[in-house]
Parts: C-alpha cells; sequence; structure tokens
C-alpha cells in the first residue's frame, strides 16, 4: 500500500513540474526593469517603454493567432455516431402479444391526445369547499375537480356540483342545497380520513378529517382518484340521458341488453387513475401496478373469464365476482386500440339502440363477443393470472371443482347497480384508523356494522405476497371493533388489509378496507 502511493505522489508531482507556469498579466502604468522587454498574455502583448524618467508597461497590442499550416496528409475527422436509443416497439391494435407497458402507454397516449383536443365547458360546474378542509387533499381535489370538468362538462345539459368539508353536515347540507337527495356522506373506500357519498343525480360529497397527499406510486391513496371514479359515473349517466342511473347487467338473461358492470366500473377505474395523473402532473404508469393490487386477497380474484364480470346481483363490490382490476385492463386495451373517443361513443349510441353490445359493435367496429376473444387472448400480457375459476349462475367455482351438471339459476335480483358508485354493502364503514403502538406493533380501530366476521393481514407494500401478519378469520360482531397487530419489521411501510363479512367464519357478502396508513 505504501509503496502504490509513494509512486503515485512521484508520478502526481512530476506532472505538476511539467505544467507550464503561469505569469500575471502585467498592469498598464506600473514599473518594468528594462526598456524593450516584452510579455504576452491572455493574447496581449505588453512592452516596457519609458515614460518621463521612469520605465513602465504599456497598454498592450494584441496579437494575431498564426494561420493554421495544412498538413501534409490531413488526417480525417471523426465524429462520433451516437448509438440509437432503445425504443419500446408502439403497441398495435388487437395485438395480443405486447408488453404491459406497451399496452399502458398506447392506452394513455390516445386519452391524453383526446383531452388535449376537448373544449373547456365548464360553465354549469360548481365546487364547494368549506374553509377548514384539510389542505394537500383539498388542493388535489380541486385540480382533479377541474380538470373531470374541462374534459366532460360538455356533456351535461344541468350543473354538476363537487362537495369538499371536514364536517358530515356541513357536506350534506351543501348538496342538498345543490338539488341533491342524501341524509348522510359516510361511505368509505378503504381511504384513512375520507368519506363520500353521491346519488342518481349529478353530484358527490367527500368529508375530509384528515390529510394526505397524493403519491404517483399509490395512487389510490389520497383520494384524488376516487373522486374522479365517481364523477365518471356521473358522467356515464350524462352521457345516456339518464335521470334514473344505468342499466347494467343483473342476471344472464332478462338484462342481456343492459351494460356488463366490468365496462361500467372498469372505464370508471380507467378515467379515475388517468384523470388524476394528469391532474397533478405524474404518469399512469408509475401506479399501475400498485392500482391492481387495490382487490380483495381472495383465491378467485381477477382469475375469471371477462364474461364472468358482466353481472352484479346484490350489495357489495364483489357479488357475485370482482370486475373492477378486469374491467380497467380491458378499458385499457380497448382505449389502445380504438381510442378513448369510441370508448366514449358506446354510452352516446346507446340512447339510439338500447343494447350494449349493438352499441359496443357500432362504436368499436367489432362485437362483443370478438372483443372477449382478443382479450382473453391477451389476458397474461395485460397483467391478469390465468383463468382458474368459473361463474355457475351466482356462484364461482373452481375450474377443477365444476359439477357435471348445472342446475337451472335462479337470480333473485338484489340488484342495486343502476346507481354504481352509490355503495350497497349492508355492511357500513363510519371510520378507522391503524396506528403504530410500540416497539413493532400496532393497532386498528374500525367503528363498523352490519358485519359478522373479519379478517385483517398486513403485507408489504409492494409485495403484497410477504404477509408480516394475519389474523385469519375471527367471528366478531363488535362496534367499535379493536384488533391488535403484532410481528411487524423496522424500517418498512405497510398495506393493511381489513375483510368484513356478512356472515360468520369469513362467508357471505365481504367489503374490503385496503389502507397504506401504517408505516415503520
Amino acid at each position: 500500500m505504501q509503496k502504490r502511493f509513494l509512486v503515485l505522489l512521484t508520478v502526481t508531482l512530476t506532472l505538476g513540474l511539467l505544467q507550464p507556469i503561469a505569469t500575471a498579466a502585467p498592469k498598464p502604468g506600473t514599473a518594468c526593469k528594462k526598456a524593450g522587454l516584452t510579455s504576452t498574455s491572455a493574447g496581449i502583448k505588453y512592452t516596457c517603454v519609458k515614460s518621463g524618467k521612469k520605465l513602465v508597461w504599456d497598454k498592450g497590442v494584441a496579437v494575431k493567432k498564426p494561420a493554421p499550416v495544412p498538413s501534409a496528409n490531413p488526417s480525417p475527422s471523426i465524429t462520433p455516431t451516437p448509438s440509437p436509443a432503445q425504443k419500446e416497439e408502439s403497441f398495435t391494435p388487437w395485438a395480443t402479444s405486447f408488453t404491459q407497458k406497451q399496452v399502458s402507454d398506447e392506452a394513455q397516449k390516445k386519452f391524453r391526445e383526446w383531452a388535449l383536443a376537448q373544449p373547456d365547458k365548464s360553465g354549469l360546474h360548481k365546487f364547494i369547499s368549506q374553509p377548514d378542509t384539510p389542505g394537500k387533499r383539498t388542493r388535489n381535489f380541486k385540480k382533479v375537480d377541474e380538470l373531470d370538468v374541462k374534459l366532460f362538462g360538455q356533456f351535461f345539459t344541468k350543473q354538476s356540483t363537487t362537495v369538499l368539508g371536514s364536517n358530515e353536515k356541513w357536506v350534506v347540507d351543501q348538496l342538498n342545497a345543490n338539488d341533491g337527495k342524501y341524509k348522510q356522506c359516510d361511505s368509505n373506500s378503504g381511504n384513512q380520513g375520507l368519506n363520500y357519498c353521491l346519488d342518481q343525480g349529478a353530484s358527490q360529497g367527500y368529508v375530509i378529517t384528515s390529510d394526505q397527499d397524493y403519491q404517483a406510486s399509490n395512487p389510490g391513496g389520497d383520494g384524488s382518484a376516487l373522486l374522479s371514479h365517481e364523477y365518471f359515473h356521473i358522467v356515464q349517466r350524462a352521457l345516456l340521458g339518464s335521470n334514473i342511473g344505468i342499466p347494467t347487467r343483473s342476471d344472464a338473461n332478462g338484462s342481456k341488453d343492459s351494460f356488463p358492470v366490468w365496462f361500467v366500473e372498469g372505464t370508471a377505474n380507467f378515467v379515475g387513475f388517468s384523470v388524476a395523473a394528469l391532474a397533478l402532473d405524474a404518469t399512469y404508469w408509475e401506479g399501475r401496478p400498485t392500482m391492481f393490487q387495490y382487490a380483495p386477497r381472495t383465491p378467485d380474484t381477477n382469475r375469471n373469464t371477462l364474461e364472468d364480470y358482466e353481472i352484479r346481483n346484490g350489495p357489495g363490490n364483489n357479488s357475485p365476482t370482482y370486475p373492477y382490476i378486469a374491467g380497467q385492463l380491458a378499458s385499457e386495451y380497448l382505449v389502445a386500440s380504438v381510442g378513448f373517443q369510441k370508448m366514449l361513443d358506446i354510452w352516446l349510441d346507446f340512447k339510439n339502440t338500447k343494447s350494449f353490445e349493438k352499441s359496443f359493435e357500432n362504436a368499436v367496429g367489432i362485437s362483443k363477443d370478438a372483443f372477449y376473444l382478443k382479450f382473453e387472448a391477451a389476458r397474461g400480457n395485460l397483467g391478469l393470472p390465468p383463468v382458474t375459476w368459473k361463474l355457475v349462475c351466482l356462484t364461482n367455482t373452481l375450474i377443477s371443482e365444476l359439477p357435471k351438471t348445472t342446475p337451472p339459476c335462479n337470480y333473485n335480483n338484489n340488484n342495486n347497480a343502476s346507481n354504481p358508485g352509490e355503495p350497497t354493502s349492508p355492511i357500513r364503514v363510519i371510520t378507522g384508523d391503524i396506528v403504530a403502538t410500540g416497539s413493532l406493533q400496532a393497532r386498528a380501530t374500525w367503528n363498523v356494522t352490519g358485519h359478522e366476521s373479519y379478517r385483517l393481514y398486513v403485507t408489504d407494500v409492494v409485495d403484497f405476497q410477504k404477509v408480516y401478519f394475519e389474523t385469519g378469520y375471527v367471528n366478531d360482531s363488535r362496534n367499535p371493533l379493536v384488533i391488535d397487530i403484532k410481528g411487524l419489521v423496522c424500517k418498512k411501510e405497510f398495506r393493511t388489509m381489513t375483510e368484513f363479512f356478512t356472515e360468520k367464519n369469513g362467508k357471505g357478502e365481504i367489503l374490503v378496507m385496503p389502507s397504506f396508513q401504517l408505516r415503520d
């Protein structure tokens, strides 16, 4: 080690001695020693001259640079050619082989091109905010709301209203003062400190009791995308010219002409995350991996064909299947292939045909069944797992356990899906809080009614398969419900999922409450 240091020091000193010694430029008028002495510095030649009885430096003259002498054998000048950047291939409409980023980027490109071309017709909208509403959420919600109205205000013939407040009664009063019909505003989608409400009119309300900023990598955390999702349900009704809600499929036969639930909720999911990203200077792709984790952690999640996500026949978001993720990916694939306007045209054309399948083919150019075939061929590249479950009547069943004969389906329509976005579950979550209570411990406190059992589990915020804590199914209908959490690790952010069930032992309808509140 010492020998290497000595060699390095010797080389350094030698190189230092070989450098030309720079001299300070003479200052005109200062004394010099010998007449006729010259000194050149920075392209100026100074001469020592006699001034009176003194020898001083003159003001100097510029030195002309000699013209370069051409070489007898000039070497060619070589300009390095930059290697072409690796550019990801673009998505081909209706392709079945592509990367997730290709289809996502193409869908966003077409959405943003459409957004850029829209006229600003936001005059019929009213945004109302209570003065003491937490600031970050208020700021972000207002930006998202403004962009929503700029893009979709053109489809409204009457006023739409968004109300933000920190007090539920104040929010309800403001909504009702603007043609709303509300008794409460206490629905929750898993966002801490944020409840919401909307009716079959053109208004929505948000009760904000704690603050949280938008994060591009967790785009559902603060609720900005939720606001746009629910607003698009209002847009859907406006596109239909409907005052009674959205006709949504509730069985396999009688409601065949109605809208499939995957399309109603999937397009709202796609628009919600797309508008929030655009309004808040983010990209959809940044949050895409996390978007698709906002789902129940059940064995059948996202493992049915798209056709099995057509029906909603009962309370809750997964009655009988959970349509949001498959629907969002189907919407991505649709927009990437034919553009955002054609997706809207399906809604607009329905006023004439009163048939989703006819309007789909009129707007998109292929039949719904043909679309399903293309989607299933592409599902793995979209990011969906293989199909291992099948909906039999209203019961989701493992394909390996399908009965040899299927009994006739008795659809008891307990559907409230004509008003998507309005919660229909008998389970009501009023408030929820998940906080650290000590070293590697935490506590979840839920103000919840209508449940008979629950399950809570804590996972890594990125790798949802890494489970740090799980209660299993617990039969407990108490309110408030307090759950102690143990076995956490230091310096981690966590995802907490609480599932409430209407029946004991984790059976019946389920309401899922995701939370990213808990940190190391």
